[in-house]
């Protein structure tokens, strides 16, 4: 099906850059993940499947598809401090 619209193809772009970011945000949380878990694949199970108690039992999957990926990080980085176990 071709896209005739200005509109749609508007869409597109911006649809792209919403799974763009989100891709990017994916690979940023995985990295400081990596930091405290050394495992690729325990890291990405983390965050897929891990209900996070203190971000409200949401994964970080999950968040980030919410634009909150900075609550994310934030708490990866208080582990990585010491803040938190």
């Amino acid at each position: 099906m071709a896209m005739s619209s200005g509109a749609t193809s508007g869409l597109a772009r911006t649809t792209g850059q919403v799974y763009l970011s989100h891709a990017v945000a994916f690979a940023y949380i995985s990295h400081l993940a990596s930091a405290i878990e050394g495992d690729p694949a325990r890291v990405e199970e983390w965050y897929r499947c891990a209900c996070i108690r203190e971000l409200g039992g949401q994964t970080a999957q999950e968040l980030v598809m919410q634009g909150e990926a900075d609550r994310v990080v934030d708490f990866l980085y208080a582990i990585r401090c010491g803040e938190r176990d």
